[in-house]
């Protein structure tokens, strides 16, 4: 039986080949059959089940995982070891299992329709575009700012508890504007330590589809990373969608906390691509936020500076590849891609 179900994994990989090679170049297909009627419904299956547990159950699934496979692998070198075919059958087999549970249950969105299309907007800009962008990003951060503590040299200190921030950090739908079921839920990951040695703030397993949140990273970032997570789980892929959800998301909560973090989100994309287009306008332009909000953004690069490590150039580097391999072609920058998406909403939003 394990032979003959080995054999017919190993069949399917063709099948799932010629299959991603048509998704990829049919995005309308993908959008109309995949992402708007077959996912939705995989989704709430999942999220029906998945959140009857507290925890995450992906994050076991992982670990049991990575138990099994050391098992295997001790039992294949120690016991084995005179069937090495067995290996490649296995390992073939496992490969096809999980690629194309992946492509089932989430993968597909990756080659969806652009939401920038589905909005009916561009995704290009001028410097003008974002120097313009930024200055009322930087306007609306200081007013909200002065609002939360009343003098613009002090840092915002959240009040809520990150259990609590789990449930005011709700998402919007960027097609309806309207706020989005409960069944979408973000859980703390249990390998928060592992993942912030490693640099990332959360994650979306894509099998369970439980969206995970590092718990040790500051709060107005667990305040976007749970949005930009969310988002993962609405079947928004790419890091860019996801990204530009979270700050979509921050700015229409009726929580200034939420908002004050969707800004303050956006201001940090913006700024990081003005500093590359034009170094003295983008220092001139950030000189006119208030001192307390570059202390929380600096309180949050201080936080990633303590867990620097040799391997997190490693873990960025197999995430830019498993991103390039599903089709976003400019990998982990694509996270810096969302300017595009904030700079030309902006522009939609002035002028209705």
């Amino acid at each position: 039986m394990k032979n003959k179900i080995s054999l017919l994994l190993w069949v399917s990989i063709l099948p799932q080949l010629v299959f991603i090679y048509y998704i990829r170049r049919n995005p309308e297909w993908v959008e109309s059959y995949y992402s708007e009627k077959f996912y939705p419904l995989v989704s709430k299956l999942h999220g029906g089940f998945f959140n009857l547990f507290s925890f995450s159950t992906g994050d076991l699934l992982y670990f049991f995982m990575i138990f099994f496979s050391i098992r295997y692998f001790y039992k294949f070198f120690t016991v084995e070891v005179k069937k090495p075919l067995l290996i490649i059958r296995d390992f073939g087999a496992l490969v096809a299992l999980i690629s194309l549970l992946f492509h089932l249950t989430w993968g597909i969105n990756y080659h969806r329709k652009p939401l920038n299309e589905q909005m009916g907007m561009s995704i290009e800009y001028d410097q003008t575009d974002l120097e313009n962008t930024l200055n009322d990003l930087i306007t609306k951060s200081n007013e909200l700012h002065l609002s939360l503590v009343g003098i613009d040299s002090l840092a915002v200190d959240f009040p809520y508890s990150k259990e609590e921030l789990l449930e005011k950090a709700v998402s919007f739908d960027p097609l309806t504007n309207n706020q989005l079921e409960e069944i979408y839920k973000v859980k703390k990951s249990l390998f928060s330590l592992p993942l912030t040695y490693m640099g990332y703030s959360g994650y979306l397993n894509p099998i369970t589809l439980e969206a995970q949140v590092n718990s040790k990273i500051p709060k107005i970032s667990f305040i976007t990373t749970i949005l930009h997570e969310t988002a993962h789980q609405m079947g928004y892929a790419s890091e860019k969608e996801a990204n530009f959800i979270a700050f979509f998301s921050a700015i229409n909560s009726e929580d200034p906390y939420v908002k004050y973090a969707g800004y303050t989100f956006a201001i940090r994309y913006c700024y990081g691509d003005l500093l590359i287009a034009d170094r003295e306008k983008a220092i001139e332009i950030i000189g006119n936020l208030n001192p307390g909000i570059i202390k929380n953004i600096r309180a949050v690069n201080r936080f990633w500076m303590d867990y620097i490590n040799p391997l997190r150039p490693f873990f960025k580097k197999t995430y830019d590849g498993y991103l390039k391999a599903n089709g976003q072609k400019s990998g982990i920058v694509s996270y810096n891609e969302m300017v595009g998406l904030v700079i030309n909403h902006h522009k939609k939003s002035i002028k209705k």
